[in-house]
């Protein structure tokens, strides 16, 4: 809040103010005079509430150049009305002694001169005491309170009165209201009336804005904290000025309503606002009267966005923007309520009295149909006569007689309800309008002139579809079910059906119900057609049929579509609804079965011979991911497990996964294997796994030449052994190589020097069996030289946990 910390107004017998410091007069010649101030404060500080305290002070100052005789003061709290101000006991004070001052109910009374003698030149008495507020004080209610000063002979007067609005605070001044929508134009918010929330209140001062506060839950707004502009009757420096905008208001936002207060009213503004300290004034309100709403001529909402504009009806030209009270008005942009407003002040040729303006409205986007309403069309238009709004205070077609001063074509200052049929009474309103100034502003200004817009009727029935199979197999039936529903207020006639379905499906004879009962379609190519049919608001209908699915149909997806039409106009009225299904091979004549076996190969011969068992537990996978294990005998089976080319087949490949193998087992058959499938056929694939003889040869860096892949000449006849080993039994070589400090690439290169050498010498036994060769590398240290001595780390991470490797530890 915007505030300003000020010292307390004090108020002489001539309404000037000095905060607190002493008036200055000219005196002329010896004659006795004086001068009187007076401030007001809450004891406790805050604002001054009902039931609170407050403490006065009066100050009297001998101004003249001579003393002042029979000095007395008079303070009387009725002032401020019956039991508005209550004397707190032994409060007053005179200088601080409670001496000299006298208490009757609620008058207090001060004799100075009897008790102090007389008022010497520029000396100062002061009066205080306290005074407690009334309980169930009205917000902003003003509490005056006047001290008189009577002294000389004949008696000499003067006073200085100083007020407080409760609510108020001293040194500052609040302002308040309330925002509703006036429907009897009383100014007063009525129970049954709409409150205004969350509506823009902005302070201005001196034209610049301060501060911009919302309307609450009951529609009330308060600044406070502000800093006085008016001292006694002094206006004095700028005024304050009060905007109300309603949520979401744009440049292109009209007036609704013109502002109710003591000041000076205008279109949803309030100017010249002058406030005392501590004044608390109330009731700065906007009551707004719209002319009506922009609404949807068939959900009955509110239309936000449409551009609302009055011409003239003989010219068709828009009026000028002087013609309205507010510019804005002309060319307005509806809100979310839908209200517009023209506040016609007949100030020029372009908009005389007695003449017939056109109300016209541009629709605010692609969902409505530009031009006039043709579901409820408006009574009076282009075409017509101008409707007399003068005519019609009073008469028949004022639809609320209680507003005698105003007209109203409708009932509420809302559109018409769901449940009043479009182009009855209930729906009237007019475009083409006589105004003039007789009365206003009823004579200016028809009410409840709610305009509607056409929507476009696409979309304004849901329909759905569905089929009741995913997965359909050639020469089977599907059974379709449309649902299409009426969730709007009126019923929709003239409606069509039409069905789209692939090609290839052909529509059952006799198969369609509509809700149960038979209605037969027309046939159009591929199109199914129901004409003539009726949705009901808030009702819901089914059509059910079916399809059949043609042989020479192939697999995939087909798309099953339908769609709502109005049958006069061909517009359509719904979405589009769609049904998917997926023709499949069938199971018996498409799909391609696997069956094979996993078996123990114990002769190694790649086939399973009497008294060879199943390997249990084996998995096989195909290329496209499917997966089967083997049962206790090795057996395994995928249905479907590809669908071949229905031409020319397709090829097959199965894998089996060596990792599920029992240990030591090795292949002794092709892996993976791949046959060719064609349609309905089934495919078998056995695999043969068998424990193998391995037969080690463990190689170092010593049985080579440093820094070559040569075996050194002792070791050259250890292969000649090693062949002869592998010659008495099937078996698996495996190559070994311990290493330290090597190069792990000449590591390597050993490795595959050695293993070529034994595989060109077994190829040149032409031996009895394919030999298999496994090579392994084992790093003495852990790892390679270049990644570090494993082994030493882990002992000094040891060393560190049992103690200093100074004083032992893991060698």
């Amino acid at each position: 809040m915007y505030s300003l910390e000020l010292p307390l107004t004090l108020t002489d017998a001539d309404g000037n103010s000095s905060n607190g410091a002493q008036p200055t007069e000219v005196v002329v010649g010896d004659a006795q005079q004086l001068s009187i101030t007076k401030e007001v404060a809450v004891v406790g500080g805050g604002a001054a509430e009902s039931g609170k305290v407050l403490e006065y002070i009066v100050r009297v100052t001998n101004i003249s150049a001579v003393p002042a005789s029979l000095v007395s003061i008079y303070d009387d709290l009725l002032v401020a009305g019956e039991g508005v101000l209550t004397y707190v006991e032994d409060s007053a004070r005179l200088n601080g002694q409670p001496d000299g001052v006298m208490v009757d109910g609620p008058l207090i009374t001060v004799d100075y001169s009897t008790n102090y003698g007389d008022l010497q030149p520029q000396e100062t008495i002061t009066l205080r005491f306290e005074a407690k507020l009334g309980e169930n004080l009205v917000m902003g209610y003003p509490v005056v309170n006047t001290a008189q000063v009577k002294w000389n002979d004949p008696a000499m007067y003067n006073e200085a009165t100083v007020s407080i609005d409760i609510g108020g605070t001293p040194g500052i001044a609040n302002l308040s209201g309330y925002l509703w929508h006036d429907v009897n134009f009383s100014e007063t918010a009525d129970a049954e009336e709409q409150l205004l929330v969350n509506w823009n209140v902005e302070l201005y001062f001196n034209n610049a804005l301060l501060e911009t506060v919302q309307s609450d839950d009951n529609g009330y707004f308060v600044f406070d904290g502000l800093v006085p502009n008016m001292d006694g009757a002094d206006m004095a420096g700028a005024s304050y000025e009060l905007r109300y905008l309603a949520p979401n208001a744009g440049d292109n936002t009209a007036s609704l309503g013109t502002a109710s207060s003591d000041y000076t009213n205008g279109p949803q503004q309030i100017q010249n606002i002058y406030v005392e300290s501590g004044a608390n004034p109330q009731n700065l309100n906007l009551p707004i009267t719209p002319n009506g709403v922009i609404y949807d001529s068939v959900l009955r909402a509110p239309v936000n966005g449409a551009r609302v504009r009055m011409l003239g009806a003989s010219s068709g030209q828009p009026l000028p923007d002087s013609c309205f009270d507010d510019a804005k008005q002309q060319n307005q942009v509806t809100l979310t309520g839908g209200f517009y407003k023209f506040d016609v002040n007949f100030s020029s040729a372009a908009c005389a009295v007695n003449g017939d303006y056109l109300i016209e409205v541009d629709v605010p986007n692609e969902d409505y149909v530009s031009g006039p309403s043709q579901i409820i069309p408006p009574q009076t238009g282009v075409d017509t006569g101008s409707f007399d709004v003068a005519a019609c205070i009073g008469s028949a077609a004022d639809m609320i007689p209680g507003t005698p001063d105003h007209c109203e074509v409708q009932l509420s200052i809302l559109p018409p309800p769901i449940d009043a049929d479009a182009r009855s009474s209930e729906t009237d309103y007019y475009l083409r309008l006589n105004l003039d100034d007789s009365n206003q502003p009823g004579s200016s200004q028809l009410f409840n002139n709610h305009i509607a817009l056409d929507p476009q009727l696409e979309g304004a029935l849901a329909l759905t579809k569905t089929a009741a199979m995913l997965n359909v197999t050639r020469s089977q039936l599907v059974p379709y079910t449309i649902t299409f529903s009426n969730s709007l207020p009126v019923p929709l006639t003239d409606l069509q059906l039409v069905d789209y379905f692939p090609a290839g499906f052909k529509y059952v004879a006799g198969s369609a119900n509509l809700d149960g009962m038979p209605v037969e379609p027309q046939v159009n190519g591929l199109q199914l057609q129901w004409p003539h049919l009726r949705a009901e608001p808030e009702q819901t209908h089914s059509m059910k049929l079916l399809l059949v699915v043609g042989s020479g149909v192939g697999e995939g997806e087909y798309v099953n579509r339908a769609r709502m039409f109005n049958e006069l106009s061909g517009q359509q009225t719904s979405g589009e609804a769609s049904a998917t299904v997926r023709v499949v091979p069938d199971p018996t004549f498409d799909c391609t079965d696997v069956i094979g076996k996993v078996f123990d190969d114990t002769n190694l011969n790649g086939y399973q011979d009497p008294g060879e068992g199943g390997v249990p537990g084996a998995r096989v996978v195909t290329a496209n991911g499917l997966k089967a294990t083997a049962d206790a005998h090795g057996r395994f089976h995928i249905t479907c497990a590809a669908v071949p080319n229905p031409d020319r087949g397709s090829n097959f490949v199965l894998k089996l996964d060596d990792r599920s193998l029992p240990s030591g087992y090795r292949l002794t058959t092709e892996n993976p294997r791949v046959q060719r499938a064609t349609r309905g056929k089934m495919l078998e694939f056995n695999f043969g796994t068998s424990l193998h003889r391995v037969v080690r040869l463990d190689l170092a860096e010593a049985v080579f030449e440093p820094g070559s892949t040569e075996l050194r000449p002792q070791w050259q006849s250890r292969t000649e052994l090693l062949l002869e080993r592998l010659e008495e039994a099937p078996s698996l070589l495996r190559l070994s190589y311990l290493a330290e400090n090597e190069d792990p690439a000449l590591v390597e290169a050993r490795l595959e020097t050695i293993k070529a050498r034994i595989a060109e010498d077994w190829a040149a036994l032409d031996c009895c069996y394919p030999l298999n060769i496994e090579t392994e590398i084992f790093w003495r240290r852990g790892a390679p030289p270049e990644r570090g001595n494993v082994l030493d780390g882990f002992k000094r991470s040891i060393n560190r946990m049992i103690g200093s490797e100074d004083q032992g530890g893991v060698r």
